[in-house]
């Protein structure tokens, strides 16, 4: 995750986070079965997501440095907290038209999706986050099971060792 910048006043910016951090310790035991909270503090939000067999499969993070004038950050660490650069092939889930959104990139994955920021920042013109930031597709509890939908959870191993 790359923001090291901080735009938006730390005073806002942490009202934001604490809304998310509520919202995600009353969601926590729903989904507890396929992720939970490993850690929080401001602007990161770690989250541990398991394979259908329960082994913690990767963390999810999240920088909410500058939420919501931007929408967060996400990116992927292996279960002993090394980044992901990319996963094995077999770990991506093509949607309904076949496309994989989970993209190796330099510094980790890229995640393509609608309420992440290298999402909004690449289809700036078409896409822009000021107009769907309070949309339910981009809630954090949607955006969070949609990237793990994103992935094969029935694999104990996703990463490609380069």
């Amino acid at each position: 995750v790359d923001a090291d910048h901080q735009l938006l006043e730390p005073k806002v910016s942490k009202i934001f986070f604490k809304e998310v951090v509520k919202e995600l310790k009353e969601k926590d035991i729903v989904y507890q079965n396929i992720w939970r909270i490993n850690e929080i503090y401001y602007p990161y939000i770690f989250i541990d997501v398991y394979s259908t067999k329960g082994k913690k499969l990767f963390i999810l993070t999240l920088n909410l440095r500058n939420y919501n004038y931007f929408p967060p950050q996400v990116g992927l660490l292996t279960p002993d907290e090394k980044l992901i650069k990319k996963l094995k092939e077999s770990a991506i889930i093509p949607d309904d038209q076949g496309i994989m959104h989970i993209i190796a990139h330099n510094n980790g994955v890229w995640i393509c999706t609608p309420g992440t920021y290298r999402y909004h920042d690449f289809y700036f013109d078409l896409d822009r986050w000021e107009k769907v930031r309070y949309d339910i597709s981009t809630n954090i509890i949607e955006l969070i099971n949609r990237i793990i939908g994103m992935i094969n959870r029935t694999k104990d191993n996703i990463v490609e060792i380069a």
